[in-house]
């Protein structure tokens, strides 16, 4: 799991409200009272502090918080307060273990430790529950080679933490502000009950699904999102190029989510990350997931309509579904826009290039051997102006693992076979282009007419979800 607990045991652990369970500890001779200060504390604006009007004839006193609950034997516990004292001074910090009926079993005790006058510093000890104990007493006393209180001297504590373990770990109560992934809570009433601190780290995981039903996907599962409301995105990455993964670009996650990419690229290593850009977990890390969809065919869709999908084969199809012809992929044009200008004097013009752009005039004709299959192909073309192929990497071609193909003019072929029937030959040419996205507009609407019909950008997405490009170009609203 990548969701952590750490509890504070301490219910008043910095005298939010009052001071109840601290005690002036006045010392040998010494004589001393306990206030609450509202402002001024080193973890939260309040303390409770000792004041002394008689001085200490010995090296002793302090103040001591009792009694920390909800102790288990056997349990190792790290105990910190933090303190300051208006003059130099030793302390420790001690835990007196105790029965559930408050009978005394023993001590954990720090070594000496040196304050620093009028400096909070935070002291720390760890200690092991003896048997039979459930609760104990937290004190910060002065010790050998401390001073004597002085009559005005003062000792204020706060930030106090018990919590199981052995590491020394940041203070927190209920009431820190939830950020940086963690959230902050009181187990009950504010300043009257143990507080949590959970860390949440988002993790992604990846099912592979190669099987045509509809098509070959990966199911993405988000998880570990701290329970309220973070802007996510999911991304994709192969042969060195970053998309998003479709529905998943400005995704609102509270917990956990779940999305299927349909376009996931076939038999290469996709990786895939979360990028978290707003809410409590912002800026999170997670580890990046890699995986491998091994189809047994490539694959041709609209890219907007999984259900459209269709195997598509480099050599032979088993049920006469469509499959490349010889010529098909033959070569690959890289063009840019091009200017050459003239320079008087000299026989070498100026060339002024744009982006070099993908591959265009790709082709991608094929054969089809079976009646439903023709029909299948022939109510893709017709649906989809951008088509989706997802080549296998034994096509033998530097084609990228998707290919948006844009193409105006595909020719349908029927031909007559005396040993196979009719075959008909499609010569599809295209050229690559980019991923087409339900928020692409046509003249005849603005972005603002379209946005005033979704409040999210998720809306759309639900409900388009069914629609073909051509239903989402004439009307946005999916009506």
């Amino acid at each position: 799991m990548s969701v952590t607990t750490r509890t504070n045991l301490v219910i008043n652990p910095s005298s939010g409200t009052n001071s109840t369970g601290y005690t002036a500890v006045a010392g040998t001779g010494g004589a001393a009272a306990l206030s609450r200060v509202t402002t001024g504390g080193q973890t939260t604006p309040t303390f409770s502090r000792v004041t002394w009007s008689t001085a200490t004839t010995a090296i002793s006193g302090g103040c001591t918080y009792g009694s920390v609950t909800g102790l288990t034997a056997g349990t190792a516990y790290a105990m910190s307060v933090w303190v300051r004292s208006s003059i130099t001074q030793k302390v420790y910090i001690g835990m007196d273990w105790n029965t559930s009926g408050g009978g005394y079993i023993s001590t954990t005790a720090s070594g000496a430790i040196s304050l620093t006058a009028n400096v909070w510093t935070q002291v720390f000890v760890t200690g092991t529950a003896p048997a039979t104990a459930t609760q104990g007493n937290l004190s910060v006393l002065a010790t050998t080679g401390g001073a004597n209180w002085s009559i005005g001297s003062t000792l204020d504590v706060q930030g106090l933490l018990v919590e199981a373990g052995t590491t020394q770990g940041l203070f927190f109560d209920g009431s820190y502000v939830s950020a940086n992934s963690v959230m902050y809570a009181w187990t009950v009433a504010p300043n009257a009950s143990t507080s949590t601190a959970t860390t949440y780290t988002p993790a992604i995981s990846l099912v592979t699904k190669p099987t045509f039903d509809p098509c070959p996907r990966v199911e993405i599962t988000i998880s570990d999102v701290t329970p309220t409301d973070n802007v996510v995105g999911v991304w994709r990455t192969v042969n060195g190029k970053r998309q998003a993964v479709r529905g998943a670009r400005k995704w609102t996650v509270n917990g956990s989510n779940f999305i299927i990419d349909y376009e996931a690229p076939l038999g290469r290593t996709v990786a895939y990350d979360l990028e978290i850009t707003s809410g409590l977990n912002y800026g999170a890390g997670v580890t990046q997931q890699t995986t491998i969809v091994n189809a047994a065919a490539a694959c041709i869709q609209d890219p907007l309509v999984p259900t459209s999908a269709i195997p598509l084969y480099e050599n032979y199809s088993p049920n006469g579904e469509p499959t490349l012809q010889g010529q098909a992929i033959g070569a690959l044009e890289h063009a840019a826009g091009m200017n050459l200008m003239q320079v008087i004097g000299s026989p070498d013009p100026v060339a002024l290039m744009g982006q070099r752009l993908s591959a265009a005039n790709v082709d991608f004709s094929m054969v089809t051997t079976a009646a439903q299959q023709t029909t299948n192909l022939r109510n893709l073309l017709q649906q989809a102006p951008i088509l989706l192929v997802r080549p296998l990497p034994t096509f033998g071609s530097p084609l990228p693992g998707l290919c948006y193909v844009a193409s105006a003019k595909p020719v349908e072929q029927p031909q007559f076979s005396r040993w196979e029937g009719t075959v008909t030959k499609w010569e599809l040419k295209g050229d690559l282009v980019a991923a087409p996205t339900m928020n692409v507009l046509v003249p005849v609407w603005t972005y603002g007419t379209v946005a005033a019909l979704w409040g999210t950008y998720q809306a759309p997405q639900t409900a388009l979800a069914s629609k073909t490009y051509l239903d989402v170009l004439k009307s946005p609203s999916g009506v």
